[in-house]
């Protein structure tokens, strides 16, 4: 029983002398963007609501290179999300052209860059523009909510 105690000792000594504190962990996530499709009157969300079927592709196309980009949309508490996640840990200028149903809704133009500390580096977003849609920035959730007017 000593000889288990003193391993075990002489393990948790050893152990605790190779953990240093001085590793920074510099994991961070890929950069990406939200979107909510809300209507611009009720402040519904528009796939929520029934105004835009659940079975429409939600396009987003590159405008430089014409081809569609990979997202994702989650589906939460009657809150519709268009993901665009694609941009990652890239650095540089992108733009996009985002379409439901084969109708364009609007463009978003995103330019991101690398900063670095002592420790860490990460991608984040310089500058976003989004054009040809009315929109509102909530910094709680960082969702771009894009206004749409579903009166003809």
């Amino acid at each position: 029983m000593k000889k288990l105690f003193k391993l075990s000792f002489v393990l948790l000594f050893i152990t605790t002398l190779g953990c240093g504190s001085d590793s920074v962990d510099c994991t961070t996530p890929p950069v990406s963007i939200m979107f909510e499709f809300i209507d611009k009157d009720s402040g519904e969300n528009l796939f929520a609501n029934g105004t835009f079927d659940a079975k429409q592709a939600v396009t987003v196309t590159d405008l430089d290179s014409k081809k569609v980009v990979e997202t994702s949309y989650l589906k939460s508490d009657n809150s519709n999300i268009l993901t665009i996640t694609t941009i990652g840990w890239q650095t540089g200028t992108f733009n996009y052209s985002i379409a439901i149903g084969g109708k364009n809704i609007f463009e978003s133009h995103v330019t991101t860059q690398r900063t670095s500390n002592k420790d860490c580096s990460t991608t984040s977003i310089k500058t976003i523009e989004i054009k040809n849609a009315e929109f509102e920035f909530d910094k709680t959730t960082g969702i771009y909510k894009i206004l749409i007017s579903t009166e003809q």
